[in-house]
């Protein structure tokens, strides 16, 4: 390794029941010389728990947290969040809960993570955002609204999102400026989660933080289009039956490493990226 040079993941998720866990995955991370993870809560079915009310997330997030404590004893710099998924509104509506009752448990959802972040339990709210994939206008009506009320506790109690979104490039990034110049939310706590070189390049522009994925060619059209001004994330799933299907955390370690030996980024670049882009949006001590 680069002398100086250490690595962040922006945002990565872990299952405690049947993948790796926090624990492991931050001992494989540190030792590829990972110094910061941010780490994002797994809808509740992911740790065995069918969710019918507020009840069955409030446990959801209690093993997050536990998951967030294992990951502190290894990763120097750790950030956790909570959120209500865009998926979550498919899948509960799938399973016959009425939209506004998945709504409404959004909602509830969203708030109860916010109390958190206000008492300094979570760093953040995340994921809320709109689906990526074909939906009902209905569903995404819903999960935008979620949205909105994310959006207005990063105004009022200061709360990063994480934000996970279609990659359409500017309108992604102009729609969610619209909703935020309206709200009045700071620019700078909010997220574009597994950012497309042009949605980290849009989001560059108007002075927004953006995770690109840690794949080769993604963090190079990244690199080309936004200069260094993203976090790469592994959006690690932590699941044995598709194992890095995004990226593996310490894989992501070694790819960059790769890139550097190549000569095709510098060590510069890198800290930017993995350091003090981190310090920037998190206010963490750098290592």
């Amino acid at each position: 390794m680069a002398a100086g040079l250490v690595y962040a993941d922006g945002h990565v998720h872990s299952n405690p029941v049947s993948g790796l866990g926090a624990e492991e995955i931050g001992k494989r991370f540190a030792s590829a010389g990972g110094w910061f993870m941010a780490l994002v809560i797994l809808p509740p079915w992911h740790y065995g728990i069918s969710p019918r009310g507020l009840d069955d997330y409030k446990r959801a997030v209690e093993v997050f947290l536990s998951e967030c404590r294992r990951l502190r004893q290894h990763v120097p710099r750790v950030a956790c969040f909570a959120g209500f998924h865009p998926a979550e509104v498919d899948k509960l509506t799938a399973k016959g809960m009425k939209l506004e009752d998945a709504l409404q448990l959004g909602l509830q959802v969203v708030d109860y993570a916010a109390g958190l972040c206000r008492d300094g339990v979570l760093d953040g709210i995340g994921e809320v955002g709109r689906q990526h994939y074909k939906t009902t206008p209905e569903r995404l009506a819903a999960a935008t609204s979620i949205m909105v009320r994310a959006l207005e506790h990063a105004r009022d109690h200061g709360c990063i999102l994480h934000l996970h979104l279609e990659n359409a490039g500017r309108a992604t990034v102009d729609t969610v400026e619209v909703l935020r110049a309206a709200i009045g939310a700071p620019r700078g706590r909010i997220l574009f989660h597994h950012a497309s070189s042009k949605v980290a390049a849009r989001a560059a522009e108007l002075g927004y933080p953006a995770t690109v994925p840690g794949k080769r060619e993604q963090l190079l059209a990244a690199l080309d289009a936004a200069g260094p001004s993203f976090i790469p994330e592994s959006d690690y799933i932590d699941d044995p039956r598709r194992p890095c299907v995004s990226s593996c955390p310490w894989e992501m370690v070694e790819r960059q490493r790769s890139l550097l030996e190549e000569g095709l980024v510098d060590e510069e670049t890198l800290y930017r990226i993995n350091v003090d882009n981190v310090v920037k949006l998190y206010g963490v001590e750098p290592p």
